[in-house]
């Protein structure tokens, strides 16, 4: 298992935290609305190896959509402000292979993120243009089995935004400041330096932030490089859903640029200490699946800011709220 290292938590005034890389409430199960039949030999039961292959992976090959969310507390240093609570949900399409052996490799491709805050009028803003180009994140599993019940535990997945790293894991983020309208492709050997992930003529990643609460009104553009990291660890539920906890988890960012100073600072965050809201789930997808067969398991509209939390559906964002059951 990849060791984590240690790392100060720390996000910008507009970061968008986790939601670049992993993480989300109920764990529970659900139709994915694929073939319930996982078994390559056509019989109706879960067990991935029944056909005596002796691959107990094999019943979880093929591509799903998934849901990761994570939820902090930002200590902003700002005193109009406070205290913020954020949850970042990221839906991805996942394609599951396996080695023959229980060894299994998960292609993470981000179809789109949401930023929930918990003060009316604020939102963060990633914009769905920048998920054509974001590179994929590699995970690995090992099961045991492919039945009900099965233990689903990852390694620690790294992902790099806005930076290209020759060491992923261990080697520091690029620093700023960088020129507003640096374009610098991603696509080169390691510099150790930013780059414009997103390809929209900026330097890193970006998202837009906006502020509107008495006495102040904020809206900027923040350009950054980030740093996210997790663990799956969960469960098979049935022949079409996996589901558990986000855990092992922590991002961290520099922001490169700002079109205005104030979000160019940094602030401290931590967890929301609530079990609840860092889990995940993945429902199976018939073959061919795409983004759009993902995003259609939700209820998010990719122009709104907010997803409607009274809808239930199979990849159904419900940690709109900052409420904790434990």
């Amino acid at each position: 298992m990849t060791n984590i290292p240690e790392r100060r938590l720390v996000i910008g005034f507009a970061a968008v935290l986790a939601a670049w890389s992993l993480s989300s409430c109920d764990g529970g199960g659900g139709d994915g609305g694929g073939d319930a039949d996982a078994d390559a030999d056509g019989d109706s039961d879960s067990d991935s190896d029944s056909d005596g292959d002796g691959d107990p992976g094999a019943g979880l090959v093929g591509t799903w959509g998934a849901l990761h969310v994570t939820a902090v507390v930002v200590d902003t240093g700002i005193p109009l402000l406070g205290q913020q609570w954020s949850s970042a949900r990221t839906w991805s399409l996942v394609e599951i292979a396996s080695d023959g052996a229980g060894g299994l490799t998960l292609t993470e491709r981000p179809c789109m993120s949401k930023v929930k805050t918990g003060t009316a009028g604020s939102h963060v803003e990633v914009p769905q243009s920048m998920f054509q180009h974001l590179k994929p994140v590699t995970r690995h599993v090992s099961v045991d089995s492919g039945a009900p019940g099965a233990a689903f535990v990852s390694d620690v997945a790294f992902s790099v935004r806005g930076a290209n790293l020759c060491d992923p894991v261990n080697d520091p983020l690029p620093s700023g400041p960088a020129p507003i309208d640096d374009s610098t492709s991603c696509d080169q050997e390691c510099t150790d330096s930013h780059c414009d992930e997103d390809q929209d003529g900026h330097p890193g990643v970006t998202s837009h932030v906006t502020v509107n609460i008495p006495l102040l009104n904020i809206e900027c553009s923040v350009y950054a490089a980030a740093r996210g990291w997790s663990r799956l660890s969960g469960a098979v539920i049935d022949a079409d859903t996996i589901a558990g906890a986000v855990v092992d988890w922590g991002s961290e960012q520099v922001v490169l640029a700002a079109t205005r100073q104030l979000c160019v600072s940094t602030s401290q965050a931590q967890p929301d200490g609530c079990p609840g809201h860092h889990y995940f789930k993945m429902v199976r997808l018939g073959a061919g699946g795409t983004c759009a067969d993902v995003l259609a398991l939700t209820d998010c509209d990719e122009d709104e800011h907010a997803c409607d939390a009274d809808a239930v559906l199979p990849l159904d964002p419900n940690n709109d709220t900052q409420g904790c059951d434990g």
